[in-house]
């Protein structure tokens, strides 16, 4: 990493979240969101130092097979990009507004499954309720048929 850019503290990954699933606006007179300039390529520049010597290197013609293998080592390495720390703090804080979205999502599945769960609860117990009114007012031979509703309810419950 260049020293140009100052270590990031924790405070510049993690940032207090309200409960809304969707990412906070930043406004120009919002003191807790600083609004960061975007690069103009996604991409880390390349240090002009970097890419001098491995354009010198691709130009070498005249190397046998030992030879060839220390350029095609510097062209492999110098490859390699570092990210910016720019995408890397707004990848951060992308990070914690998805986490915070999905933690809410969890939950309001949870309530509902248990919102379900016991009106699922309350529509058995009606039917049982009505089936025994019911079974008060038939004959025997009808009592037999609700009582293998009444199998059939708890089968399903």
């Amino acid at each position: 990493m260049s020293n140009e850019y100052p270590p990031l503290a924790l405070d510049d990954l993690v940032h207090i979240m309200s409960l809304s699933p969707a990412p906070p606006l930043a406004t120009l007179d919002d003191s807790q969101l600083p609004l960061r300039p975007k690069t103009t390529s996604p991409r880390p520049q390349i240090d002009n130092g970097i890419r001098e010597v491995r354009m010198n290197i691709t130009e070498m013609h005249d190397l046998d097979g030992g030879e060839k293998e220390l350029p095609d080592m510097v062209v492999r390495e110098t490859g390699i990009v570092n990210p910016d720390p720019e995408q890397v703090i707004r990848q951060a804080e992308i990070i914690s507004c998805l986490i915070a979205q999905r933690d809410m999502l969890v939950r309001q599945a949870e309530e509902q499954r248990l919102r379900w769960n016991s009106e699922k609860d309350g529509w058995a117990r009606m039917a049982e309720a009505l089936i025994t009114q019911q079974a008060k007012h038939r004959s025997s031979s009808d009592k037999d048929e609700v009582s293998n509703f009444s199998l059939l309810l708890e089968m399903l419950v």
